[in-house]
């Protein structure tokens, strides 16, 4: 199957995807790796156009949470998966710092959470930018390479597309559901650690 529009269109067509904040990608790169195993698309510039376009975003909520970042992470924790990403991320920051962006590429909206935390608590930009690439990077390759394999098996990549979607879904799920109990866990070391409150009145 032709590729419908110039190679270039289309690593532009993933950069500005995945500059956009806020925006489900995994779509567009999945398809993005699927032609790349019909030879139309070169692999690695996939990936490479991803993860810059996604380092663009990561700067865009980090500068969101900067200016407006309690406001948002107030409406982000009236959803559940935003309040288990929010604390799953303010668990890990406390240690890692900036460098919490990373894992949370892994954690369904946990990194839209870590940047706009990032900007919120002003941490220094360099060490946003430089755990920004590192989970852009491992992040873009994933569904790329998912996507990658269901055009390699189906020789098509529509349905590689149709193949990828379906096991992105799949490890989404897990993600989530690995973050579900890590917080859990966290909940439950923090109660641990917290000493009782002893009875004023009591000798």
């Amino acid at each position: 199957m032709r590729l419908p529009v110039d190679p270039t269109a289309a690593y532009l067509v993933v950069l500005l995807w995945t500059s956009l904040p806020f925006t489900p990608a995994e779509p567009v790169l999945v398809l993005g790796g699927s032609w790349s195993a019909t030879g139309a698309l070169w692999l690695p510039l996939v990936i490479a156009a991803s993860a810059v376009g996604s380092l663009i975003s990561d700067l865009v909520k980090y500068a969101v949470g900067w200016y407006a970042g309690p406001a948002l992470l107030a409406r982000l924790r009236r959803r559940p998966a935003g309040a288990r990403a929010a604390d799953w991320v303010e668990a890990r920051m406390r240690t890692a710092g900036a460098g919490v962006i990373v894992p949370s590429y892994f954690v369904p909206v946990g990194v839209v959470v870590s940047t706009v935390l990032c900007g919120a608590l002003r941490l220094p930009v360099g060490a946003v930018v430089r755990a920004s690439i590192v989970g852009a990077v491992l992040w873009s390759a994933m569904y790329v390479l998912i996507g990658y394999a269901g055009g390699r098996v189906t020789g098509d990549p529509l349905l590689g597309l149709a193949i990828g979607m379906p096991a992105a879904l799949v490890l989404g799920a897990l993600l989530a559901r690995r973050a579900r109990a890590r917080s859990a866990e966290d909940r439950q070391r923090a109660a641990a650690a917290t000493p009782p409150v002893s009875d004023p009145g009591s000798p």
